[in-house]
């Protein structure tokens, strides 16, 4: 995903490391992040394949690379992007870690509960934060992916919440 990521930002414009990265901060931090561990490798997979090439500029006293799209680059992105999505379960680590909750006590569960509602209000908070500042940016599908966000993340606060509720009334040790 993190490749297919890059090159569409790639496809809009030419863009740094620093740039793509911040492009997933501002936009699509809600279904694919990557650190700058992750994508400077992943710039240098995609170079050596040809999918991308760089040119290195200079800004103030530093050296950078700026990015760039090949047509083979864009064809491999377009063919991606062209395959109908298929559905699969996510890999969510909070549904494993809940399915194993019995062999915890009943409140450290719920505080581990608690704790990771209070990570998700954070980034349905984020997604706030971008929609307000640059919403009117986005291009419809963009705004789109930001909503689907949004929306998720709801509705995991608001499950974890009833669940709860449910445990607080469940006669568990």
């Amino acid at each position: 995903m993190l490749e297919f990521a890059i090159l569409g930002f790639l496809l809009d414009r030419d863009m740094t490391g620093y740039d793509i990265k911040q492009m997933m901060v501002l936009r699509t931090s809600n279904f694919i992040d990557a650190s700058f561990g992750s994508i400077y490798p992943m710039l240098k997979r995609l170079e050596k394949l040809g999918l991308i090439t760089f040119t290195e500029i200079v800004e103030g006293n530093r050296f950078k690379k700026l990015y760039r799209i090949t047509p083979g680059g864009q064809k491999r992105f377009l063919e991606w992007l062209q395959t109908p999505c298929t559905f699969s379960p996510f890999n969510l680590e909070f549904l494993a870690k809940l399915f194993f909750y019995k062999h915890l006590k009943k409140n450290d569960a719920i505080l581990n509960i608690e704790l990771f509602r209070g990570t998700v209000q954070d980034a349905i908070e984020k997604l706030s934060e971008i929609e307000r500042t640059i919403s009117d940016g986005m291009d419809p599908f963009e705004y789109a992916s930001l909503q689907f966000g949004r929306s998720y993340y709801e509705m995991v606060l608001n499950w974890h919440e009833k669940l709860i509720d449910d445990l607080k009334f469940t006669a568990l040790e």
